[in-house]
């Protein structure tokens, strides 16, 4: 329902929030377009509003795919080429599989870190808990989304 609401919600706000940011800003520039300085001071505060609403709705949804919700199918993607390239070491302890999959966690830019409290409970290369992204922007949204589960 979450992913559906986002879906329906977000290209609305977006619309919506971009026409009243253009109008608070064309005001500040003299070209008004509401009946005082006032009202469209507020139109620039909701249209920023809806516009970082709409932002937080896909980036919390089923729609962002590449933050924590990918970040743990990458790990599975991982795991399943680290146990079909070593099909022996597969019911085994094995540090070759954990070390083929930080590998490949590395080819898809994670960084593996052990500052969660989830993966100083199971520090292991199958804990999605155990990466962060190494880009900034999805290394800040994907703690705050760890933050929050």
């Amino acid at each position: 329902m979450g992913q559906d609401f986002a879906a329906f919600f977000a290209p609305f706000a977006l619309l919506i929030g971009a026409a009243l940011l253009a109008i608070g800003l064309l005001s500040l520039l003299g070209a008004h377009f509401l009946a005082n300085v006032w009202r469209e001071r507020v139109a620039l505060a909701l249209g920023l509003g809806l516009l970082v609403a709409a932002e937080i709705a896909i980036a919390f949804s089923g729609l962002s795919l590449r933050f924590f919700n990918g970040q743990r199918a990458d790990v599975l993607q991982c795991r399943q080429e680290a146990e079909t390239n070593f099909p022996a070491e597969r019911h085994k302890d094995s540090p070759i599989i954990n070390d083929n999959i930080i590998a490949c966690m590395q080819r898809y830019r994670y960084d593996w870190t052990s500052d969660h409290r989830r993966c100083r409970e199971s520090p292991v290369a199958t804990n999605p808990f155990c990466y962060l992204p190494a880009r900034p922007f999805d290394r800040w949204l994907t703690r705050l989304q760890i933050m929050l589960e």
